[in-house]
This record gives structure tokens, C-alpha cells and sequence, in this order.
């Protein structure tokens, strides 16, 4: 059974902290149930698909490293571009639908300054470029979505990491979980 024992996570901020209880909590009991399609595992319908949106800022806190999922927040800069900017797209999204989005997709405009990231578990991420947790003051970029219920979560399918700007993938295949309409 998985350990959701959240006294042990250490947080400055009591409702990150109690965020991250939630979702592993869930993830958790998640665990005991029989075995459901990757789609339904993987939660993407939890997020609203029908926007993509661009993220940049700080890494702010060391976070939670592991399965089933990494979790961490971002502190968020203030001065966003209109849009992605140009950034190396993985090759698993170099479709140029998928590609297109990303690229297109606009800056975040909600009211919170500093958002909590969701990304895949290190074996995964480990695969697609982000071979370790990444370091409070880390420069983060990504491109996701906002949960529908948290608007304080966010989960991207491509994210950026560091100076370099090393592109690391977040979604299994090489399609985004949803294609939606392209920014006007």
C-alpha cells in the first residue's frame, strides 16, 4: 500500500503541503483499485485540455521526487511573453499539429504567482530528459494545463528546464493528449 503519511513532507507553505497530501492521498488509494487504461491513470480529462498555456519562472520549492508522479511549484515570473517562445520541441512532439500548439500557445494570465507543478515520475522523465530533481532557483519553462478543479495545479506536456533550456517530453506517445484548437 502506498505510504500517504503527509506529516513527513516538508513544506513552507501549509496549503502546498496539504495540496501534495491530496493528490498522492488520492494517488494512493488510486493504487488499491483493479487496473484502468493509461489514459484514465494518467488524469489529462482532471486538466482543461481545451487550453494550453505557457509557464515560466523559478523552481521554489525542493518538492516530492518519485512515484507516481513529481511534484514541485514554481514561482512564476512577472513579465510573460504574449506567447511560447521559440523553444526546442522534443522529438516526440515534433508533429507539426502538436508542435504548432506549443509553439502558439499563450502565456498564463490567472492570479496565482506561484503554481505547483505535476510532471511524470523520474523513470519516466529520467527517459525523456530530466535525469534528477530539479534545484530550487532552477529556471522552468513549460507548456500545459491548468487543473480544472485546482486552478493552483498545473501539468505540463512539455516542460524546459535550466539556462540551457533542456526540453524534456510529458506525454506518453508522440501526440498531446488533446488537440485543441490552435490559438487565434
Amino acid at each position: 500500500m502506498a505510504n500517504t503519511d503527509c506529516t513527513r513532507i516538508q513544506s513552507n507553505d501549509r496549503v502546498s503541503r496539504d495540496r501534495r497530501c491530496l493528490i498522492l492521498g488520492t494517488v494512493g488509494l488510486v493504487a488499491l483499485l483493479p487496473a484502468v487504461p493509461a489514459f484514465a491513470h494518467h488524469g489529462w480529462p482532471g486538466f482543461d485540455t481545451d487550453h494550453l498555456m505557457y509557464v515560466a519562472g523559478v523552481v521554489s520549492s525542493e518538492g516530492v521526487w518519485g512515484n507516481p508522479h513529481s511534484l514541485f511549484d514554481v514561482t512564476l515570473a512577472a513579465d510573460l511573453p504574449a506567447r511560447t517562445p521559440k523553444l526546442p520541441i522534443p522529438k516526440e512532439l515534433q508533429d507539426p499539429e502538436d508542435s504548432r500548439r506549443v509553439s502558439a500557445a499563450p502565456s498564463y494570465t490567472g492570479q496565482h504567482k506561484k503554481l505547483q507543478i505535476i510532471i511524470a515520475p523520474p523513470a519516466w522523465s529520467g527517459k525523456w530528459g530530466l535525469g534528477r530533481a530539479l534545484k530550487v532557483g532552477e529556471r522552468f519553462q513549460a507548456v500545459g494545463y491548468i487543473n480544472r478543479s485546482d486552478d493552483g495545479l498545473f501539468r505540463p506536456v512539455v516542460f524546459w528546464y535550466g539556462d540551457d533550456a533542456v526540453p524534456v517530453n510529458q506525454v506518453l506517445g508522440n501526440t498531446l493528449p488533446v488537440r485543441a484548437p490552435l490559438p487565434r
